[in-house]
């Protein structure tokens, strides 16, 4: 059968407010199926439009790869499910990128050394070269404002986005993208704490919703602007607004308004309400076998009890998860991330109750995961010798992270300041494909100087750290208010305070220093 090449989409659409016209060119995609590349235009819609759901999304590109097992765009955009299968399915692309156009493949090729060699700079200079070669083309700025915010470029994210709505002014995925650079989502890296604007936040959500009025989403998104606002009670009528405009209760969707509630009643400082809805949403995921979504509702029922300071019934809560994990069907690679990632916060958990040896017990534990799950990346056929010595590298960056982060904790600083230089040197190393990687090495080098007592090297150190990362890290932010406050710069020091006391959005951070820093701000009064 002929090649056939099928613009996605290049039609005149009507733009919002003006309704004047004007092509919006569109990724074309080559496939020997009509039908397939149909599919793939349906499937690019719902990621644009953010309304549909993810089961539903997987079912179209299943569907789009069984009519056409060599369409190379699908085999990329299918990201789910057990990582070996989607890396082969990576790879397979890549090989073939000589059999599709220019933009396609290189876009391939992006993906490629950000997925299969993990280096997002290099796929960050490809999209960048890419756009100057088809500037028309308003999703790949938009992807584009992706990967410049998972390296922490938020002010390029927002030049991307910002280009992607000069050239679709209807664009609900800029818009959207836009919004979270201001208010917190979970999802992406804010603007550096002095470019937030609240305004310009809710003057994006007015036009998102006046391109889609049915839908929930603007209410939800709403929610948070009034949480950064400290009105929590207008912040859950808006939660439950939303769900209410939501017809299918075992949703996606659904379950995060439920999620969102739960948090609203967390720091309305009503916990076992949050825990119901928390509990509620869990309920439901686990029904649907939704395990990303069941994961995430165990660490915010763990977390209400960290505010509690109930840290025996956080780690109960994380350890019976670690026993569910095993029925999930998954890979398993997939369930030592999981049971990784609970441990986690039972390190976290452990280690600010001052119990060293079970702390000490839970870094173990971490580490025969990450062993685990090491092994089982470096015996994929494919890797070659530099993909072999990163994961090796970032296995051995993390475990040493703990260490580090084990004796400040308990005061075992000569320790500490030694695992630190061990820790600097690996940091390094892993600059050519993480431009932020000496980030933790500053924070806990500011931590330990703190608790040394020396804190003004603790403030040099954390002047080092990129601002976006040290303005939503409120764990190192807090340890950072303090070293201004020995130093007597009392207002800088109570601005950030007042920040975290009042700080109601859902971080382990938060569970930790929130109530911490109340106590500070009372202790001036």
């Amino acid at each position: 059968m002929k090649k056939i090449i099928l613009l996605l989409i290049a039609s005149l659409t009507i733009i919002s407010c003006s309704e004047t016209k004007q092509e919006l060119k569109r990724i074309s995609f080559t496939s020997d199926s009509e039908q397939a590349i149909a599919l793939m235009e349906e499937f690019m819609m719902n990621s644009e439009n953010r309304e549909a759901e993810s089961d539903i999304q997987q079912k179209l590109i299943d569907s789009i790869l069984k009519l056409d097992p060599n369409f190379a765009m699908a085999k990329i955009f299918r990201w789910w499910g057990a990582g070996e299968t989607n890396r082969e399915r990576i790879i397979s692309a890549y090989e073939s990128i000589d059999k599709v156009s220019d933009l396609e493949g290189r876009f391939i090729s992006a993906e490629y050394e950000r997925r299969i060699n993990g280096n997002i700079v290099k796929q960050d200079q490809i999209m960048d070269k890419l756009i100057e070669d088809y500037p028309e083309h308003w999703q790949l700025r938009v992807n584009s404002g992706y990967i410049k915010n998972q390296l922490l470029d938020a002010k390029g994210s927002e030049k991307r986005w910002e280009e992607a709505l000069e050239l679709n002014p209807g664009s609900y995925e800029a818009l959207t993208s836009l919004v979270f650079l201001h208010i917190e989502s979970g999802a992406s890296t804010m603007l550096p704490a002095n470019d937030r604007d609240l305004e310009k936040a809710k003057a994006y959500l007015e036009t998102v919703r006046a391109l889609n009025p049915a839908s929930s989403r603007p209410d939800r998104y709403m929610g948070n602007i009034y949480r950064k606002e400290n009105d929590l009670d207008k912040a859950l009528a808006s939660y439950q607004k939303a769900n209410n405009m939501i017809e299918d209760k075992e949703s996606q969707l659904y379950r995060n308004g439920l999620l969102m509630q739960g948090h609203v009643y967390t720091f309305k400082g009503e916990y076992d309400e949050g825990r119901e809805k928390y509990y509620e949403g869990r309920s439901g995921a686990m029904k649907n076998q939704d395990y990303q979504w069941s994961m995430a509702f165990t660490n915010y029922i763990a977390q209400g009890y960290l505010y509690q300071k109930d840290f025996a019934s956080a780690i109960s809560v994380l350890s019976e998860m670690q026993q569910t994990v095993e029925s999930f069907e998954e890979t398993e690679l997939q369930k030592i991330n999981r049971k990784s990632f609970l441990e986690f916060f039972k390190f976290i958990a452990f280690g600010h109750s001052q119990k060293p040896e079970e702390t000490l017990a839970s870094i173990s534990k971490i580490k025969e995961l990450n062993e685990k799950a090491t092994q089982i990346r470096l015996s994929s056929s494919d890797l070659n010798q530099q993909q072999k010595e990163r994961i090796i590298l970032n296995r051995d960056t993390g475990n040493l992270s703990f260490d580090v982060w084990y004796n400040i904790l308990f005061g075992n600083y000569d320790e500490a300041r030694a695992l630190l230089d061990e820790f600097s040197i690996l940091s390094a190393k892993q600059l050519s494909y993480n431009p932020n990687s000496m980030d933790d090495f500053f924070k806990f080098s500011g931590y330990l100087n703190l608790m040394e007592g020396k804190p003004q090297e603790a403030i040099d150190f954390y002047s080092r750290v990129s601002k976006v990362i040290i303005d939503d890290d409120n764990y190192h932010r807090y340890f950072l208010a303090l070293a201004n406050k020995a130093i007597g710069n009392t207002e800088e020091s109570n601005i950030m305070l007042t920040s975290l006391a009042t700080d109601n959005f859902a971080r382990w951070q938060n569970a930790i220093v929130k109530n911490l820093a109340k106590a500070q701000i009372e202790t001036n009064l």
